[in-house]
């Protein structure tokens, strides 16, 4: 019985920003290619641990674009982008509230 070669899974322990060469996740055929982004990079873009991930998107405050196959879920720079600004909102001791109201969700 052949062995299938095994994957390694790279992990990164900082976040770093995309190259302009690199080839998009997922793009619609009618526009230009589309960056997406898994949670985990997402967290690394935003220092956020997993728990407060998932309650921005329990929230509705974030919202994912797109899921793998495996169910995985995908964001893009504009959710990336706000999902920092709210995050920088909240450092500065925002009220969820306030945040709520200025993105209109």
């Amino acid at each position: 019985m052949a062995e299938h070669p095994q994957r390694r899974a790279e992990y990164r322990t900082e976040w770093v920003p995309p190259s302009a060469d690199e080839r998009p996740v997922e793009a619609s055929p009618s526009s230009a290619p589309v960056r997406l982004y898994m949670t985990s990079d997402v967290r690394a873009a935003t220092g956020l641990s997993r728990t407060h991930l998932d309650f921005y998107i329990r929230e509705s405050l974030v919202r994912p674009v797109a899921r793998t196959e495996s169910g995985y879920l995908l964001f893009d720079q504009q959710e990336v982008s706000l999902l920092r600004e709210i995050v920088d909102a909240r450092r500065n001791g925002v009220a969820l509230r306030d945040i709520r109201e200025k993105i209109g969700r």
